[in-house]
């Protein structure tokens, strides 16, 4: 490209100087031409003079032959002077600046800029497709290099299912990363879970690897701690996948994730024969429940977030809490001992509770001071049922 801006750079020095070298030659041309007139002028003059006497024989000689002199002369530089004319160098200009508007459109297509121009008039004009969003997420990625750009393109390869394309792009998002670089355990999990995909939700000797890393840093990552139990699982080493599944509880708040882990460790228990006085349960008491609304009257906003809490009896001070976003509440919401917000007091050392539903603005700065649009009264800890709370402004 460096190249190409060079040649039409030295295309148009070239261009202007051979036209000011044809204007220039054409002014000379035109002096010629009056020096020629000047010539005859000049030898009318001298005849007139000889003939009134005012010169003599030798001196008219002498001046004519000066007048002769200078115009062999001129039309000598003449013979030695490449002439060219003023049309050519026109036409030769045009040919040049032709080759340079060409020129300089093919590097701005190829430069890209062209691409960012049509992808922000696409995204004004609400025309963007997912394809076309691909296909610039990659055409950026590769033409910066950049951390952002590959993780971009990395996360959208994962939302279309292209796992192993997502595996190379999350890849080159580390390369390009520094090593102690904040954000890089959380671009890791993601690298991790691509890998998981892409062989087939099956552990692999690369995922372990980079879960192994991911733990070295962050011991208490919850999505990792998922994968380990999964690899320990894998390789039938049952009280390992139990151990890593109930830390992976520990730490992760997700009520669906929650629930989908504690089917796991009870597969990897009656597989692996484990028994609960071999490894206790880490969740001894739970409540779920399912919130509805009437969708024709209540629509959540983006900045929405419910607060689904426990209160025993006489209490203000929940004993369960959960942060909920409102496209989190087709799954079941769990509260368990775990989410407890005093450490001495849990649902374990409660019989019955009431569960309250708050709406609250995630930009403010007290949770608390939502409204509740939801509540359930005197529900037992710790039961099987799936309990509904409905909710309404």
């Amino acid at each position: 490209m460096i190249m190409a801006y060079l040649v039409m750079v030295a295309m148009l020095t070239l261009s202007i100087l051979f036209l000011y070298g044809s204007v220039l030659k054409r002014l000379r041309s035109l002096k010629k031409l009056d020096l020629q007139a000047f010539g005859k002028v000049r030898r009318r003059e001298i005849a007139e003079e000889l003939e009134a006497g005012r010169l003599t024989s030798n001196e008219s000689v002498q001046l004519l032959l000066d007048v002769d002199h200078e115009s062999e002369q001129q039309a000598s530089n003449r013979k030695h002077i490449l002439h060219i004319g003023t049309p050519l160098a026109r036409w030769v200009m045009l040919g040049v600046v032709a080759v340079l508007v060409l020129g300089s459109v093919s590097l701005y297509q190829r430069m890209g800029y062209a691409k960012e121009v049509i992808f922000t008039q696409d995204l004004q004009t609400q025309d963007l497709t997912p394809q076309k969003i691909s296909d610039f997420l990659q055409y950026r990625s590769r033409r910066y290099g950049s951390v952002e750009d590959w993780y971009y393109e990395a996360t959208d390869d994962v939302s279309a299912g292209r796992y192993n394309e997502a595996v190379v792009a999350f890849e080159k998002a580390l390369e390009a990363m520094p090593r102690e670089a904040d954000g890089r355990v959380n671009l890791l999990v993601e690298y991790a879970q691509a890998i998981f995909y892409a062989n087939g939700n099956q552990s692999s000797k690369k995922m372990q690897k980079t879960v192994d890393v991911i733990l070295e840093q962050a011991p208490t990552e919850a999505i990792a701690l998922g994968l380990k139990g999964v690899a320990e699982f894998d390789q039938k080493n049952y009280l390992g996948a139990v151990l890593a599944w109930q830390e992976a509880i520990r730490y992760n708040s997700n009520s669906a994730e929650r629930i989908a882990l504690l089917s796991a460790i009870t597969k990897a228990r009656d597989v692996g024969a484990i028994d609960y006085r071999q490894v206790a349960p880490i969740i001894t008491h739970q409540l779920a429940m399912k919130v509805e609304w009437d969708k024709r009257n209540l629509h959540w906003l983006k900045d929405d977030i419910l607060l689904v809490y426990a209160l025993a009896k006489g209490q203000k001070m929940p004993v369960a809490i959960q942060r909920v976003f409102p496209e989190d509440l087709e799954q079941p919401i769990l509260l368990t001992n775990l989410d407890a917000v005093m450490p001495t007091v849990t649902l374990a050392q409660i019989d019955k509770v009431d569960i309250v539903v708050k709406l609250s603005n995630i930009n403010d700065n007290d949770l608390t001071k939502g409204r509740i649009i939801g509540i359930k009264r005197g529900l037992l800890t710790n039961t099987k049922e799936i309990f509904v709370i409905n909710v309404a402004l």
